[in-house]
């Protein structure tokens, strides 16, 4: 009887283990979870603190798991008086943007702000998110919440708004290589859209400065001096981003529109056939000429694009039409006079 009644324990044992095994995520919030089925992650004990689940969680990251890392760092949220919270928030947004979730990680980008408003990194994740999906107004108060909360950080007394910002404040703010250097080069973009070069140009600088590698920078002021006009120097910082990066094709189409603007069309061809087909090269080139208001120059290359491949450069044909129509415009308008 003792036999029988000690197999029943043990019977009851093995259950309730074979239950906690197996159900895994029941007391967990998973809603920010999307993968591998959760009971396939892992067999291992549940964690016992935030900062254990949390170490898990940035092994498995480290070793490539991408679903375990994103369950134990979910599982770190379901304990109390949380250190980590907007942190894990913001590694798992960023975890979300990397695999395309659009809408979680804007979720737990936007639950990492709300556990810590002055989480720079979250802010200025969001204001990249919403820059890359049109949303400009958005991505730039997110910009500018994320350069004002790094100013907390250094206990400054300075702040950036959009409607007062010079370059003289701008230089006044204080960074480190720590600080949003991605939120600063996104309101260059912006104020370059705006046509406010100056001030594209000195956020573009503070970008630089935490960000000394990265090679945006430099593509960006290169474009920056290109939209107004000054196309000496234009060409040396997309010349020193070349330099970096020879096989980067943004680089190479930028410095192919510098030529282009600067009248050297050989040059620009040259640029673009590095990454392109000749008749798309030659096309290219045609185009922005047609472009800068010269459609009886980009002529002859809209006819070489249709010579060099007839039965596929169908984009040439049109082009050359539109060009041929603005020479016959040009003219009438002159016979007028």
């Amino acid at each position: 009887m003792k036999r029988l009644t000690s197999l029943l324990m043990l019977a009851l044992t093995f259950v309730i283990f074979g239950c906690s095994s197996t159900d895994t995520g029941s007391k967990y919030d998973t809603s920010l979870y999307q993968g591998r089925p959760i009971d396939t992650l892992t067999q291992d004990p549940p964690p016992q603190s935030e900062v254990e689940a949390i170490q898990r969680g940035d092994a498995a990251l480290n070793a490539g798991n991408i679903d375990l890392a994103l369950y134990e760092y979910i599982r770190s949220l379901s304990f109390d008086n949380l250190a980590y919270k907007d942190q894990t928030l913001y590694t798992i947004g960023k975890i979300h943007l990397s695999r395309g979730n659009n809408d979680l990680a804007e979720r737990a980008l936007n639950m990492s702000i709300n556990a810590n408003p002055n989480n720079s990194k979250s802010l200025e994740q969001l204001g990249m998110f919403y820059a890359s999906t049109g949303r400009v107004s958005e991505s730039e108060s997110f910009f500018l919440r994320a350069v004002n909360a790094d100013q907390l950080r250094f206990s400054s007394q300075h702040t950036i708004q959009r409607e007062d910002v010079s370059i003289g404040l701008i230089e006044s703010l204080n960074t480190d290589r720590t600080s949003p250097g991605y939120a600063y080069m996104g309101l260059g973009v912006l104020s370059d859209v705006d046509n406010e070069y100056d001030i594209a140009r000195a956020f573009y600088d503070k970008a630089g400065s935490i960000l000394p590698f990265e090679n945006k920078v430099l593509l960006n002021m290169g474009y920056s001096y290109y939209m107004s006009g000054d196309y000496t120097k234009a060409s040396t910082f997309t010349q020193r981003a070349l330099n970096r990066e020879p096989d980067s094709e943004k680089a190479q189409n930028n410095m192919a529109l510098i030529y282009l603007a600067q009248g050297y069309e050989n040059r620009a061809l040259n640029m673009f056939s590095r990454h392109l087909e000749r008749p798309e090269a030659l096309n290219n080139v045609g185009y922005f000429l047609m472009l800068k208001g010269k459609p009886e120059r980009a002529i002859p290359y809209f006819q070489q694009a249709i010579d060099a491949k007839p039965s596929y450069y169908k984009l040439a044909n049109e082009n050359l039409d539109r060009a041929l129509s603005e020479v016959r415009n040009k003219e009438i308008i002159i016979t007028n006079n």
